[in-house]
C-alpha cells in the first residue's frame, strides 16, 4: 500500500505540474465562479482554506468570494505536528511554517471551521484523496468533526487530477465534495465505502 501511494503521488504531481500557467489561472477563477453560485455556503460562518503551495490549485479567488459574503477565513498553522485554523485577515501577519507554507501568525485567533478546503494530489470518483502522506489533513478533519459533526470537506482540485482509484487505508478520509473547474463533483452511494 505504501508503495502504491508513493507511485500514485509521484504521477499525480507531475501531471498537475505539467498544467499550464494560463490554464491554472482560469482554474483558479472558475472554482469561485462556482462557490458564488453555491448556497450551501450560506449557512456557515468560518471557511478553513489553505495557502498553495507547489502546484497546488490556488483557493485565493475562492477565499475572495466568500470574504465577500462576510464569511471568516481560517488557514492551518502547523503547531506541534497537527493543523490548527488560525484567523485569517486581509492585514494579518503570515509566519513562514516550513513545508513551503505560510500561515497567520501564533497571535491570531482559532477558529473552528463549518466548511474545509483540502488540497490533494489526486482524487477518485468517490472523494477518495490522496495528499502528501502526513496525514495532516485526514487528522484535522478526524478533529474537527467532534464539535462539528456537520463539518463540510471540500477537495479543490484541477480535472487532471481526477484517477480512476486512490488507494485506501481505514484512516484515510473521504471528502463530501470535489470543487474544479468544470464544476462540483459530489460521490454517488454506490461509489462511495461503507
Amino acid at each position: 500500500m505504501v508503495a502504491r501511494k508513493a507511485e500514485l503521488r509521484r504521477i499525480a504531481r507531475a501531471r498537475r505540474e505539467a498544467i499550464p500557467q494560463a490554464q491554472r489561472i482560469e482554474a483558479a477563477f472558475a472554482l469561485a465562479e462556482h462557490v458564488a453560485d453555491d448556497l450551501s455556503f450560506d449557512a456557515v460562518d468560518v471557511v478553513g482554506a489553505y495557502l498553495p503551495i507547489g502546484s497546488e490549485i490556488d483557493p485565493r479567488p475562492v477565499m475572495t468570494a466568500l470574504s465577500d459574503r462576510r464569511l471568516r477565513l481560517a488557514a492551518p498553522a502547523i503547531v506541534d505536528g497537527e493543523l490548527e485554523f488560525r484567523e485569517l485577515l486581509r492585514d494579518g501577519e503570515l509566519v513562514a511554517q516550513g513545508l513551503g507554507t505560510v500561515a497567520p501568525g501564533a497571535g491570531a485567533r482559532i477558529l473552528q471551521p463549518d466548511v474545509l478546503l483540502v488540497p490533494l494530489l489526486a482524487f477518485d470518483r468517490r472523494c477518495a484523496r490522496i495528499g502528501y502522506g502526513r496525514g495532516f489533513y485526514d487528522r484535522a478533519i478526524a478533529r474537527l468533526l467532534v464539535p462539528k459533526p456537520r463539518l463540510l470537506t471540500i477537495g479543490l482540485a484541477f480535472d487532471a487530477q481526477e484517477v480512476d482509484e486512490v488507494p485506501s487505508e481505514p484512516h484515510d478520509r473521504f471528502l463530501d465534495r470535489i470543487l474544479t473547474e468544470s464544476g462540483v463533483r459530489v460521490p454517488s452511494a454506490s461509489a462511495c465505502p461503507p
